[in-house]
């Protein structure tokens, strides 16, 4: 093979899994040279249970592997103990009691040993310095995620367990300090995009944490993708949540080249509510000149206000999703809808069709409501999911029947995009 030209060499590297990479190298001098570009993954994943910040920094410190690394993953979730255990039982109650111990006792196992060592490796804040020296010595970093909710386990049953939200522990103060030393580490890094999967609101109340992100957070002036999901569980009252939601604003309005917004609220303490937003206290009158996609999900809130923030982006949006999953279990209907406090989806809809000229594509899911319950302009729906966030078609969900009232949003695109028929909602519009 080593008469072979490179370009074809790195084209066999290209189909080879990784212990193939390794095992290839080893055959001869110019492969062992040619395969080193195929070592590594470009996604490199970090969990608190092993030393891979570590890792990440001797990889970022070597003058050939570091070019590979484009993408950081960082996954800060963890167990609540007895929730995961009590939920893991009733899954497995039908199960023989034998075959239930056993893969019960082999979950327990692999959960101890990883309490280990999380307690042996500390928390990530610990260890910030490196993570900083590492991302700034990483020339192709482009992508970094920060999830709580994705589980990389390779048990079955804990990965299960981690879809319910009930089973998911949350330090709030550690994952301040974590997300503080992350968005540090980011400093004077051009990232094309950033998401965190639970991030507590309440961080921006703070002066400290407000100020620590507004100062290291200039990086945001890159991105072209940004996912926030925020945690509103902590805030108390509304003068908290008005001084969060102004901080969050100001982070968000560094990101003035945004293509791609995603923005969804999951509070934890009551996970079927929607958090009340003002979009006017959250941006102004800011607009995100280049958006052509927009996700907002588990919102409450005037209907005047959100047309007003929609129709600002007019001129660019492409793709428009409202509602989602939410913090649905695996077995309930999508949770994340849009409540409105004032106004109705038929006067928002009707209105959206003249105010934004270029869209393509809207996509509803989960619980729709306004406040109208004792007069005919009330509107409640319960909508499930067509595509995934890629846009990509999904196959009909296991929960959706007819008991549960749940619809498609196809008719409501379609009066939107084009309009020419009666409004959708007069026949589809549901009492529960």
């Amino acid at each position: 093979m080593d008469t072979l030209p490179v370009e074809l060499l790195r084209l066999v590297f290209s189909h080879c899994d990784p212990e193939s990479v390794r095992n290839l190298r080893e055959v001869t001098r110019i492969l062992a040279d040619v395969g080193y570009d195929y070592l590594l993954s470009a996604r490199f994943t970090a969990v608190g249970w092993r030393n891979d910040i570590e890792r990440l920094h001797s990889i970022a410190l070597h003058n050939r592997l570091r070019g590979s690394i484009t993408s950081i993953c960082i996954f800060l979730g963890e167990l609540s103990y007895y929730d995961a255990w009590s939920t893991s039982w009733f899954q497995h109650f039908v199960a023989p009691p034998d075959q239930r111990n056993e893969f019960m006792g082999e979950a327990r196992q692999e959960f101890e040993r990883i309490e280990r060592g999380r307690k042996a490796v500390g928390p990530l804040h610990l260890r910030g310095d490196d993570l900083r020296e590492a991302c700034s010595a990483l020339p192709n970093l482009k992508d970094v995620e920060i999830t709580f909710t994705q589980c990389p386990l390779d048990n079955e049953l804990l990965r299960d367990v981690f879809d319910y939200p009930s089973c998911r522990k949350l330090d709030r103060p550690q994952t301040y300090s974590n997300l503080d030393a992350i968005i540090l580490a980011l400093h004077g890094i051009r990232l094309s995009s950033f998401t965190v999967d639970r991030l507590p609101l309440e961080l921006f109340r703070q002066n400290a944490h407000r100020t620590h992100w507004f100062t290291h957070a200039q990086s945001f002036d890159s991105l072209e993708f940004l996912s926030l999901t925020l945690d509103p569980s902590g805030l108390q009252g509304p003068t908290s949540a008005f001084r969060a939601v102004n901080g969050l604003g100001r982070i968000l309005q560094l990101a003035k080249g945004l293509r791609k917004l995603k923005l969804a609220f999951h509070p934890y303490s009551s996970e079927n509510s929607k958090f009340a937003l003002s979009f006017r206290e959250l941006f102004f009158d800011f607009t995100f000149r280049y958006l052509t996609d927009l996700t907002l999900e588990g919102v409450s809130c005037e209907e005047e206000d959100l047309k007003d923030f929609l129709a600002r982006h007019g001129d660019t949006l492409l793709r428009l999703r409202l509602g989602g999953r939410g913090l649905a279990k695996p077995i309930e209907v999508s949770l994340g809808g849009i409540h409105l406090y004032e106004g109705t989806f038929k006067s928002l809809f009707t209105g959206l069709r003249a105010k934004l000229p270029k869209l393509e594509r809207l996509h509803l899911e989960g619980i729709f409501e306004c406040e109208h319950h004792d007069l005919p302009s009330h509107e409640t729906y319960n909508f499930y999911p067509l595509t995934n966030e890629a846009w990509e078609p999904v196959p009909r969900p296991t929960w959706v029947r007819s008991s549960r009232k749940t619809i498609s949003c196809e008719p409501f695109e379609k009066y939107v995009l084009f309009g020419g028929g009666p409004y959708p909602g007069n026949a589809l519009a549901q009492e529960y």
